[in-house]
Formats: C-alpha cells, sequence, structure tokens
C-alpha cells in the first residue's frame, strides 16, 4: 500500500476530531442545527490550524442524510459516498494558481446549474487572497446573491489581502494558533498509533517549532521518523534544523554580553562550518532572550543579567535579522553586528561626530575673521554710541501629537490595508492638481504633491514625508488638510503622516507579523492625533549694542555672534 503523509492521513474526519477551534465549531455546528447556514464564508487565519479542513467538513456534513447528534457523518448514505468518491458538487479551486478572471467567470457560468447528487453545491476556494482584483470584483455580485444551492467557503492565511467588498459579503470566522500543550497531546496520540518512539522533549521541541500548526508539527514527525529508526530526541530534532541547544544558546549570550570577541566570532564559525541557518538561529536566540527579559522581571534573584543589556541585544538581533534578507554573505553581516553591539560601534554616531568637526573650524573661522574686523574698526573709531536693538517678537506655531493615537491610526490601517483601495485612492490623487491654484487649499496642495500615499484601509491612510518641514507644515494646517483630502477623495480618511525612514521600519515591522492576526488590531481611537494647535510668541528682552556689534551681526547674523 502507498505511504500516505501523516497529516493527509490523521486529518479529521469529524468535528471532534478538530483540535482547538471550539469557537469555530459551535457557530458552524449551531449554524447547521439552526439551518441558518450563510450562503458564504471566509476562513482566515495561520498555516496549519484547519480552515480547508473544517470547509471539507462542512460540505460534507450539510450535505449528509443521516448526520449524528455529534454532527458527525455516518459516511455510509449516496451522499457521503459520493463526496468520498470526489463528488463533482463539492468544487474545490487554489487560488494560488487559478487566480485570473477567466477561471471565475467559468465557475460564474457553471454555478446557476443544480447539484449532480447532493443537497448543496459547495465552491471551497483556498488561498483565495491571490485572487487578482478583476477576479475579485468578477465574484463579487455571485458572492452576495449565489443560487439557494451554492455555498461559498473562502479560505486565507492573509485576511488583510482580501479586499473589504468580498469581506463585508461574507461571515469571517478567524482561526488561532493552535495551543502548544494541545498540539504535544496530538503528538503523542499519534506517535503511539504508529508506534514511533519519541521523547516528550522531542515532541516539546516540535510544538514549539510548528508555531501553533498541527500541518507543520505533523509534517516534522514524519521527517523526524525517517531520520530516527529507533528513538527520536530532541538532539535529532536540532541536527535537522540547523539549530542549537538551550545550553549553547545560553553559551553564546553570555559571551556576547561578557564582550568576549573571539569566543562569539569562533561560535559563528562553528555554526556556519555545521551548516546551520542564520534566520532561524536568531529566531531561537531572539526566544531565549525574550524568555530571560521575563526572568528577570518576574524573579530578579534568579536573574544574572542586566535588563538594559537584554533589550539592546534583543534590539541588534531583530536588525540583523531584517538585514539577513537582502545579505549576500550571512556570516559576515551576523559577525558585524556583534561585534558593531559588543564594542559599542555606532556607525551614525561616527557620522555626526565627523560631521561636527567639519562644521566646526568653518564657523570657528567666521568668528576670528569678525573679530578681526571688529578691531580694525575699533582701531579707526575712538568712540562709538550705543543704540537699544529690540529682537523682533517671532510667532512659533506649536502642534503636539498625540503618540498613542498615531500608533492606533497605523496598526489600524496595515490591520485592513488594501491595494485594490489604494489604486482608487491614487486614481483620485491626482486631482490634486486641480488645487494648486487654490487660494484656499494651494499651500497645502503642493505640501501633499511631496507626500507618497503609502498605505491605505478602508477608514486610514499613511502618508509618507520625505522631509521633516512638509510633515511639520502640514500637522500645523491638519484640520486644513484633511478637509482638503475629504474634497479630493470624495471620502473622509484618518490621516496620519509619517516621515521616510520611520515608514520603512513599519513596513519591515509589518512583514515580520504579517501572520500575526493578533498583532494589528483594530481599535478604536479615544483622543484626536493632533492634540492642540495652538502659536507662541517667543520675546526677546531689549539689548543694547554698540554699532559696530550691530553692523557684525547685519552681515553674518545673529547666530553666529556671541558678546560678552
Amino acid at each position: 500500500m502507498e505511504y500516505q503523509a501523516l497529516y493527509r492521513k490523521y486529518r479529521p474526519t469529524k468535528f471532534s476530531d478538530v483540535v482547538d477551534q471550539e469557537n469555530i465549531l459551535k457557530i458552524l455546528t449551531n449554524s447547521i442545527k439552526e439551518n441558518k447556514i450563510s450562503h458564504a464564508y471566509l476562513f482566515s487565519g495561520p498555516r496549519g490550524t484547519g480552515k480547508t479542513t473544517i470547509a471539507k467538513l462542512v460540505a460534507k456534513t450539510i450535505n449528509c442524510l443521516n448526520i449524528g447528534e455529534d454532527f458527525s457523518v455516518c459516511g455510509k448514505c449516496e451522499n457521503c459516498l459520493d463526496i468520498e468518491n470526489n463528488s463533482s458538487d463539492i468544487i474545490e479551486i487554489d487560488a494560488a494558481s487559478n487566480n485570473g478572471v477567466d477561471e471565475i467567470r467559468e465557475l460564474k457560468s457553471k454555478i446557476n446549474l443544480v447539484p449532480n447528487k447532493l443537497k448543496y453545491k459547495v465552491y471551497i476556494i483556498d488561498e483565495v487572497h491571490m485572487l487578482s482584483i478583476s477576479a475579485f470584483n468578477a465574484l463579487l455580485k455571485t458572492l452576495e446573491e449565489p443560487p439557494s444551492h451554492v455555498i461559498f467557503i473562502l479560505a486565507t492565511t492573509e485576511f488583510y489581502k482580501v479586499p473589504a467588498t468580498i469581506v463585508s459579503r461574507c461571515q469571517c470566522l478567524n482561526f488561532t494558533r493552535i495551543k502548544i500543550e494541545n498540539i504535544e497531546k496530538r503528538l503523542r496520540e499519534i506517535s503511539d498509533l504508529e508506534k514511533i518512539k519519541i521523547t516528550d522533549e522531542a515532541i516539546h521541541e516540535i510544538a514549539m517549532y510548528a508555531d501553533g500548526g498541527l500541518r507543520d508539527a505533523l509534517g516534522m514527525l514524519d521527517k523526524l521518523a525517517s531520520y530516527s529508526l529507533e528513538e527520536i530526541t530532541a538532539s535529532d530534532f536540532l541536527k535537522i534544523n540547523g539549530l542549537i541547544s538551550k545550553s549553547d544558546m545560553d553559551k553564546f549570550i553570555k559571551d556576547i554580553l561578557n564582550h568576549d570577541n573571539l569566543k562569539v566570532i569562533e561560535t559563528i564559525n562553528n555554526f556556519s562550518n555545521l551548516g546551520y541557518d542564520f534566520s532561524k538561529l536568531i529566531e531561537k536566540l531572539l526566544e531565549e532572550l525574550r524568555d530571560l527579559l521575563v526572568l528577570h522581571f518576574k524573579s530578579p534573584q534568579e536573574s544574572n543579567y542586566n535588563p538594559g543589556e537584554l533589550s539592546n541585544l534583543i534590539i541588534c538581533f531583530n536588525e540583523t535579522y531584517n538585514m539577513l534578507k537582502e545579505a549576500a554573505n550571512r556570516k559576515i553581516i551576523v559577525e558585524v553586528k556583534l561585534l558593531s553591539f559588543m564594542n559599542n560601534l555606532n556607525i551614525s554616531n561616527t557620522k555626526k561626530e565627523e560631521k561636527e568637526e567639519y562644521v566646526s573650524p568653518f564657523i570657528k573661522q567666521e568668528e576670528k575673521t569678525i573679530s578681526q574686523e571688529i578691531e580694525i574698526d575699533a582701531g579707526n573709531k575712538k568712540e562709538e554710541t550705543s543704540t537699544p536693538l529690540i529682537t523682533p517678537q517671532k510667532e512659533i506655531p506649536k502642534y503636539e501629537i498625540n503618540l498613542n493615537t498615531k500608533r492606533i491610526r497605523i496598526d489600524n490601517t496595515f490591520a485592513m490595508a488594501s491595494k485594490m483601495l489604494k489604486n482608487m485612492v491614487l486614481d483620485k490623487w491626482k486631482n490634486l492638481d486641480n488645487y494648486l491654484t487654490d487660494t484656499n487649499y494651494n499651500v497645502v496642495a503642493g505640501l501633499l504633491k511631496d507626500c507618497v500615499v503609502g498605505v491605505v484601509s478602508d477608514k486610514n491612510i499613511i502618508l509618507v514625508s520625505k522631509y521633516e518641514s512638509v510633515t511639520d507644515k502640514l500637522y500645523l494646517d491638519f484640520k486644513l488638510m484633511t478637509e482638503l483630502i475629504s474634497k479630493v477623495l470624495n471620502n473622509t480618511y484618518n490621516i496620519v503622516i509619517i516621515e521616510e525612514n520611520e515608514f520603512q521600519e513599519e513596513v519591515k515591522s509589518y512583514k515580520i507579523h504579517m501572520n500575526d492576526k493578533d498583532y494589528y488590531q483594530v481599535k478604536e481611537e479615544t483622543e484626536e492625533l493632533v492634540k492642540s494647535f495652538e502659536k507662541e510668541v517667543e520675546k526677546k528682552q531689549e539689548v543694547c549694542y554698540s554699532n559696530l556689534v550691530q553692523k557684525a551681526i547685519d552681515a553674518f547674523g545673529e547666530e553666529y555672534i556671541e558678546v560678552e
């Protein structure tokens, strides 16, 4: 008999077999019980958490003629047998490879045909976020008002990429990562059934590695069973995944915090020679550093590390991880970053000091020239009369940004970001040109032309500014700016303006956490973004300068003149 992978062999055949998705199952079973089945579902969540499995179970359950009290299918009726033999009424579509408008049009042409045998015709579209915009548009009307005999089940690992118009037409169910202890329990059950000898430590390592996905965990168990024909140990798991043990991690971290350059370089060389994946190593090191930091605050007496150093090392490793994605030589990047950390090297600070050293002599030379000119004038004139100089009052426009609201606004935008909505905004953004000659809006319109539309959701827009001065001026006229944007886009949005460097960091963070549904959550704003908006008057006292000093000020500017 042909060998079957464990994740396929032990795929749940009834709702009670599904691990750790109780809320989802309760909603679906109650809907089936009360005969209130939605015409369209959208299953979203991390990979390997049961989205496609539950979609198939729903298709079987609503078509079974002898459904059990626990909503288990009988497996014997003609409908169940038809489904087991790949029924033509259960249509599975992989949107990753069938993402064009032609495939959706073909689907629409057949959707009105009644089922061949079953009660419901079920369309399961996996990785639905991969559909093109034109394909989504073609699906809209059908998805909103399908025939009574049709049910759509859409599944995606990237919910934020699904257009809001599709989301609003579906009943959305969010799958959560499976708890580590439940993965361990399931792994133990299956390894006992398959007579696979494996230690509890190895099972724990697999469950941690799976990151909430049971399919990944079973795939790893399959691979380990082929690697070790005897008892599988944690050491076996670490070897085939290019990872290091906890004791080795602790030693490496200790050497870094002790600034032992030679030992750290030697260890990195060993990792490279053993073929370890530096990205995976850093992921595990970050987890270990996080545990050490939490330990310090939970039980300070048990901690041997300075929390500040741990935090700085976490930041260093995170920066290194981001750099590895585009690195030509990963080993060199890791070495350079850690050596810089251990020896307190800071390139940006070095550049700043060099800049100051360059500017400083220039200013001193100016000051010397001024002094010489004053001395010459003083020799030619025996006496100078002093005249009062009153510096003008200077109005300083001031605003204050509520950082909490700014954070919420950025997170909300990324949480519901849509490329389709961004394209719609960009199409209308060109209308800014119409306001460049409008006396009420011309200044703000000109400033907005210097900005780039970064990310768009249904209610929020992140604007990216290249210049700090542009950012300041737009926040100073924030109400006028939002008013103009509403006119240009024919819609009201929550706007936040950030500079280019900050935007790049936000994008990096988003790429790291894009599959973590708990990281970007839509929250309600409770305070305004621009908390205050006022003008302060900077007052200067009346100062009496000699005509000679005043002449120097007029020539070189007050900021370069120091009067004693």
